[in-house]
């Protein structure tokens, strides 16, 4: 697939098949993101897989944080049960902690590019993802499930990928209203 064809097609998929992806393609995806740019060559990202019985845990964990207490309607649990457990893969994207504020900013920007490699390479093999965060991402339970160091690594994201149904497309802005030229 040539390049300007999956950047095209990276669409964020929201509904997965229960469908494996090949862990060569999976591999091939971090390979990618490993070849972002990074100004200051901290290489700042780390990707986490997490296998399914972890995934069990941040699927109990979820419902706690969104429902607390209250009773969960079926509908709910199966929604938010597929939504953990049908993706193929779970990558935790991270990034390693720094007190400087510069290159933490930096470091962001890097691990955006390398989660961008990474979906693209995924595109071109037929493949979907999805870059989320929220609340779980945040938790510190979600750190010890994951056994994730949170002194010195800080969850970015989770990458949900697998098959898919593609979203309708989005119509973007004008070219000429998101670039200018000046002499």
């Amino acid at each position: 697939m040539e390049i300007a064809e999956a950047i095209k097609k990276r669409r964020t998929i929201h509904v997965f098949s229960k469908k494996s992806v090949p862990s060569e393609v999976i591999q091939k995806s971090i390979v990618a993101a490993n070849q972002a740019p990074c100004h200051r060559r901290t290489f700042p990202w780390r990707f986490t897989n997490i296998g399914i019985k972890k995934r069990e845990l941040l699927y109990q964990l979820q419902l706690t944080l969104k429902f607390g207490d209250k009773s969960i309607d079926e509908s709910s649990l199966k929604k938010i049960r597929e939504k953990m457990l049908n993706p193929s893969h779970l990558l935790i994207a991270t990034q390693v902690s720094t007190d400087n504020q510069a290159q933490k900013l930096e470091d962001y920007a890097a691990c955006a590019c390398a989660i961008q490699n990474l979906s693209l390479s995924l595109v071109a093999d037929g493949v979907g993802c999805k870059w989320s965060t929220g609340k779980i991402t945040k938790d510190p339970n979600t750190y010890q499930i994951a056994q994730i160091n949170s002194s010195e690594e800080e969850i970015i994201g989770f990458i949900w990928i697998g098959y898919g149904n593609e979203p309708p497309l989005i119509y973007r802005p004008l070219i000429s209203t998101i670039y200018r030229e000046r002499d």
